[in-house]
């Protein structure tokens, strides 16, 4: 697919929940080839400070507006930076990048979709395109497990209304919803429920993938995970967002993906998710002014 450096004016530019903005960019090009779980490289100011562009998710994707809509979380200097982009300012954008979501139907319903924290931001055009795809009467089996460390992290609660989807909360500390991690809302309504999920479709911090991993695995569920990782380039060439891969041969040397060039969506079984150690989600190294 056809990758387009393209300079974009910003339309919108709000802040939707703690630390996380939604942007809306009038960007033609990119709209037009952009596909839900793909990603853009943002320069998020002018000039050389910070050097590096930002890697951020479709939210949306808007091609009859010419439009597309990012949903990121600041937590240092260039996303700070980013925050301060007011309506009518040009940014430089890269994209389309990485591969994309492939829904396939025939592997049936229920549909689990499963996001921690920032992690909704692809998956909320997956959503929209489950839904224009599925009948009325099979929304009800598209389900939403949504998580955050707190209540305030999430988008607000009208935000899936449009969709007539079920759509289950937790939060670490139980500011809402559920008490606990998204991974265990998720196992506790799955195990022995009615609701035996056909697909799960999943972003998130690693150590949450982790434990959507080991879950589809053992079930032999359909998966297509969206793996988050520093990136420098966005297109294959620093090499800085390597994950083992699983090798083909056991004796064989230690193979890698790239998240940018070969992801970011990957299947659940094609990870060495053993060999992984994850990070806590980085605390925000900014004050607001």
């Amino acid at each position: 697919m056809k990758k387009l450096q393209e300079t974009a004016l910003v339309i919108e530019h709000e802040q939707v929940a703690q630390l996380t903005h939604r942007l809306k960019l009038q960007a033609p090009g990119i709209s037009r080839s952009a596909c839900a779980g793909q990603f853009a490289m943002i320069q998020v100011r002018e000039g050389f400070d910070p050097l590096l562009r930002r890697p951020l998710s479709f939210h949306r994707i808007l091609p009859a507006e010419g439009c597309i809509e990012l949903l990121y979380r600041v937590v240092g200097r260039g996303t700070w930076w980013l925050s301060q982009a007011k309506p009518g300012t040009a940014v430089s954008i890269l994209g389309p990048l990485g591969n994309g979501f492939t829904p396939d139907e025939s592997a049936g319903y229920p549909v689990a979709l499963i996001a921690g924290g920032i992690g909704i931001a692809p998956l909320f055009q997956l959503l929209l395109n489950l839904v224009a795809d599925s009948p009325e009467n099979r929304r009800e089996n598209i389900h939403l497990f949504y998580g955050a460390r707190t209540a305030a992290e999430l988008l607000p609660e009208d935000s899936f209304d449009l969709l007539g989807i079920p759509v289950h909360v937790s939060t670490d500390d139980g500011s809402r919803g559920f008490h606990g991690r998204v991974t265990q809302l998720f196992e506790s309504i799955v195990e022995g429920g009615p609701m035996q999920p056909r697909r799960v479709f999943a972003c998130g911090p690693l150590a949450m993938q982790v434990q959507v991993a080991k879950w589809v695995v053992a079930h032999g569920t359909a998966s297509q995970l969206s793996l988050e990782a520093l990136m420098a380039c966005g297109v294959g060439a620093c090499l800085g967002c390597a994950l083992p891969a699983v090798r083909s041969n056991d004796s064989g040397p230690n193979q890698f993906v790239h998240v940018c060039k070969d992801g970011p969506i990957f299947q659940a079984g094609s990870i060495e998710w053993t060999k992984i150690q994850p990070h806590p989600m980085p605390t925000p190294t900014f004050l607001y002014s």
